[in-house]
């Protein structure tokens, strides 16, 4: 049955009762007025006011038949309606994630058992496609890493050759900036590329959150030097989280990086590192050009980097808080970013204790 005969079938059936308590009460009030003619004749009836009579139909007769009408009409539509609530919460929670399972069907094959199918076949489609971008990268990354190195130990070479005028081995100095910053895309893509994919290896014992936040602030007092930005550590609780050292410290490194990176001369970085709620709480705080509004969702999409007005002289590539929120979702934490009332970028790291 199509999803239109059914409404309609409910609203027949609505209908149909309402009418029924109308005829009923109609047939009630008939009953009683033939019986007053029976007993007290023609002028008993006369009596009898029709305005009184036709009142009583509306309130005694109607206002049930309307308020069924209503109740049952809702509770009736609601059911109808329920499959698209249903299928309306499935499509919400739909990502790149659960491309691979599909969407139970009812079976009826009505508008929406047929939308569902469909539904599933883009899922289908697109899951395929996800898949073969993912194998691409991978492949790509692997197949890229092997030249890179070879380019990069011959320039090296070519550099270490004193015979060379010095403005070709500038110009050879800056081949292999280039083949070095490459090669740091490319090993950034495999990363993502296998979180993508399920095969990212993670280690799994305690680490301790202090230490790394330490270990972080002397490596930003070398990375800011030449900027003359200030690094505060105002707090720094005793914390331990279950994960994978390498990995977290490659976290905070480039939540530090990308605080000296997009920061004013004479600026500053404040950092935090809290224990509360059976997590571990890292904020990370720099002054410097803040974000507009309208960019700021954006800002852990890969290849994003932000106003070009504003950045246009930062290295990078525009992956580092796209990897830095994947390890964190690895560890089962989570990274938000957000611009203070006072115009300052703050980055915050939750993670849970874990077992």
């Amino acid at each position: 049955m199509t999803l239109r005969r059914r409404i309609l079938l409910y609203y027949s059936v609505t209908l149909s009762l309402s009418l029924v308590i109308v005829g009923f009460w109609s047939w009630f009030e008939f009953e009683e007025q033939q019986q007053v003619i029976i007993e007290g004749g023609i002028m008993a009836a006369l009596e009898e006011s029709p305005v009184q009579e036709a009142l009583e139909i509306i309130v005694l007769g109607g206002l049930p038949a309307i308020l069924l009408g209503i109740v049952g009409g809702g509770l009736l539509m609601r059911r109808a309606l329920l499959p698209i609530e249903a299928l309306t919460e499935v499509l919400e929670k739909t990502d790149a994630s659960n491309l691979s399972y599909p969407v139970a069907r009812s079976g009826n094959g009505d508008e929406l058992d047929r939308m569902t199918a469909v539904f599933n076949g883009m899922k289908e489609r697109l899951g395929v496609s996800f898949t073969q971008a993912r194998e691409f990268t991978l492949h790509a990354s692997h197949e890229l890493k092997t030249p890179l190195t070879i380019m990069h130990g011959t320039l090296e070479q070519m550099i270490g050759d004193t015979s060379a005028p010095d403005v070709h081995r500038e110009r050879i100095t800056s081949m292999l900036e280039e083949v070095q910053r490459l090669s740091s895309i490319v090993g950034q893509l495999a990363f993502l590329a296998k979180a993508d994919a399920g095969q990212l290896d993670t280690a799994h014992a305690p680490v301790a959150m202090n230490e790394l936040v330490r270990d972080l602030v002397e490596d930003l007092a070398l990375l800011s030097a030449a900027q003359d930005i200030s690094v505060t550590l105002e707090s720094c609780d005793a914390c331990t989280v279950m994960g994978d050292r390498m990995r977290l410290r490659q976290l905070l490194l480039i939540l530090g990086d990308n605080a000296v990176k997009h920061n004013f001369d004479q600026g500053s970085i404040r950092l935090h590192l809290q224990c509360r709620e059976g997590q571990a709480i890292f904020c990370i705080r720099n002054s410097g050009p803040a974000l507009p509004a309208e960019l700021r969702a954006r800002v852990f999409e890969r290849f994003f980097r932000g106003d070009a007005s504003h950045n246009s002289d930062v290295e990078g590539g525009g992956l580092g808080l796209s990897i830095a929120e994947t390890i964190a979702k690895s560890h089962r934490g989570s990274l938000t970013f957000e611009v203070l009332p006072d115009q300052q970028t703050q980055l915050t790291l939750r993670l849970p204790f874990g077992s």
